[in-house]
């Protein structure tokens, strides 16, 4: 049976004269896992909140969506809340309660269930998704792990028969994203609830996937299962064969590499071998790609590694902090160098520190003990004048918090507003706008000017924000997780943006999740723990050393090179030592 039937449906926001979504033609069964993705934009949010009106954001709708055999719009919402569970991107914003406690029990509550049947279904959610030993907390002592699975655990309480995520890993780190996915996984495997799922980690949800549909503009281009995707969008010419899990890359770039045409001719294709997707399957590809000839070459050859104690930018020194006075320290005797002209970025789990670490370089937090130098200055000592000229920038892990005007726009105009020249005077009407212009063209923003930030999807508000922050023109920029919700593609665009800044004597000290990036592009890494900081790093020797916190890539090549940690890495070895075999033969 389907639970969801969507036909040539069409929806486009007030304003806008393209639509999001064009011409939807797709079906999700009764417990299926269906994952979509596809580029910032391209429409999987405003699928996503289409499916429940509740969700559906102002706009024109034409086509038909029903959810077992009933249009969705006719169904009342009571029943909609219960039928059809959905988990955001960001829990403080689904969260209302102030306890677990209140959480779990809040919307049988409101569907009218009696005491004892509500105890029990929280106390069955307590154990499915073990939550006991938090089960008695206020809401704001949670990690964002926990937080987001609490909203999880929230949304089954009420047993709907289908679950709605749209990006939910976002904001957690790789070891709580991977527990918050399995969790998903337990739930469609054990209790038959159909899952579809907006996600960027694709190489943990493609293993746990039925089908994997992309979209692009609004169109979908590929409903298939996971392991023809790819090939799928390799036929079609299309980059979002970039954004396919590390295996799949490394797979599909040496199948169809006419470097490698004389393994072909041993074993038929690469495909014989099997098609990789997750680590494991990768790990025993790559063991039988090299089965009877192990590499000769083994390891990436690196450029001598950033210098950590190079000209500071920013220098913390035995810094400690805490919310309350009665409070555990957040940030623990914390010395830290950053230097001048580099990308520095943090890693490590939720909870640890690192956000905190950054609001206190960038002034919205003082600490108790320490000292912060900026550009060699103590942050207490400056003027205000001289906090201007130190021009440190943050952009906050919450980026909805920036947004204080009606559209994008209005936005961007509003930190020119704030701005003063170095003599002091205002710029003038068309010098804000050059400015501007230059931001939009930089971070593709033309069509988002007119919008309200509401309106846009994840990574479209991320480029937003980020253009907001970049328009402060900062020698130091504070960025706490400026990648999420970023497509992989606009990643890359993202990163030759920061190189541009550095060459131009800008300092960037990011805190981030994401390990891909900051395994590929960073200057030096550095993993908090309780706050402080416990190691540190050129990346390619920081995550090679990791067991755990490390890259897909690494994970699923370790057993076979020494020190590869980007896809690119993995497939240049392979490469390399396949062209060696050949001609030695």
């Amino acid at each position: 049976m389907d639970a969801f039937e969507i036909k040539r449906f069409a929806f486009t926001y007030h304003g806008r004269k393209s639509p999001a979504l064009d011409n939807v033609d797709l079906v999700v069964r009764a417990g299926e896992f269906v994952t979509l993705c596809g580029k910032s934009g391209s429409g999987k949010s405003t699928l996503l909140r289409n499916l429940k009106t509740m969700l559906t954001p102002p706009g024109v709708r034409s086509g038909r969506i029903t959810f077992f055999g009933r249009p969705v719009e006719m169904i009342p919402p009571l029943e909609q809340l219960r039928r059809i569970g959905h988990v955001m991107q960001d829990p403080d914003s689904q969260i209302a309660a102030q306890s677990v406690r209140s959480e779990l029990s809040a919307g049988l509550l409101a569907l009218g269930l009696p005491e004892r049947a509500v105890l029990l279904r929280v106390a069955e959610m307590v154990s499915f998704f073990g939550i006991q030993s938090w089960y008695h907390q206020d809401v704001s002592t949670l990690s964002g792990g926990q937080k987001q699975m609490l909203a999880l655990a929230s949304a089954m309480s009420l047993q709907p028969e289908i679950l709605l995520l749209d990006e939910p890993t976002a904001q957690l780190d790789p070891i709580a994203a991977r527990d918050f996915l399995d969790a998903v996984k337990k739930i469609n495997r054990e209790t038959g609830t159909a899952v579809v799922i907006s996600e960027q980690r694709l190489e943990e949800v493609f293993p746990m996937s039925d089908r994997a549909v992309v979209l692009d503009r609004g169109k979908v281009i590929v409903d298939a299962p996971p392991k023809r995707v790819g090939v799928t969008l390799l036929q079609l010419g299309h980059d979002m064969v970039l954004a396919m899990p590390a295996p799949m890359q490394v797979f599909l770039e040496l199948e169809r590499d006419a470097a490698v045409k004389w393994r072909r001719a041993e074993t038929g294709s690469l495909r014989s071998m099997g098609f990789p997707i997750t680590v494991r399957d990768g790990r025993e590809w790559l063991s039988d790609l090299f089965h009877e000839r192990p590499p000769s070459k083994r390891s990436v050859d690196r450029p001598r590694a950033a210098d950590e104690s190079g000209d500071p930018a920013v220098e913390l020194r035995d810094l400690s902090f805490r919310y309350g006075k009665g409070d555990r320290d957040v940030i623990k005797e914390l010395n830290l160098t950053v230097p001048r002209e580099k990308l520095f970025c943090i890693v490590g789990g939720n909870g640890v520190g690192k956000s905190t670490a950054v609001k206190l370089i960038g002034g919205l937090l003082g600490p108790y003990r320490g000292k912060i130098l900026i550009n060699g200055s103590d942050i207490k000592k400056l003027s205000a004048k001289d906090r201007v000229s130190r021009a440190v920038s943050l952009l906050p892990q919450n980026q909805d918090s920036l947004f204080a005007e009606g559209t994008v726009m209005q936005n961007l105009m509003s930190v020119l507003d704030a701005r003063v020249k170095p003599d002091g005077s205002a710029f003038e009407r068309d010098e804000k706008e050059g400015k501007i212009a230059g931001i939009t063209a930089l971070l593709t923003l033309d069509d988002l000017l007119g919008r309200a930030p509401g309106e846009l999807s994840a990574g479209e508000r991320q480029r937003a924000a980020l253009g907001m922050t970049l328009l402060w023109e900062s020698k130091i920029l504070l960025l706490d997780e400026p990648t999420k919700g970023l497509d992989n593609h606009f990643k890359e665009r993202f990163a030759v943006i920061l190189r541009a800044l550095l060459s131009r004597g800008k300092t960037v000290l990011m805190v981030s999740h994401d390990v891909e990036f900051c395994a590929k592009h960073a200057d030096v890494c550095a993993l908090f723990f309780d706050g402080g900081v416990v190691a540190s790093g050129e990346p390619g020797a920081f995550f090679s050393g990791n067991g755990f916190y490390t890259t897909a890539a690494n994970r699923m090549s370790r057993h076979v090179f020494e020190n590869a940690v980007t896809t690119r890495e993995v497939i240049e070895l392979c490469r390399e030592n396949i062209l060696r075999e050949e001609r030695d033969d």
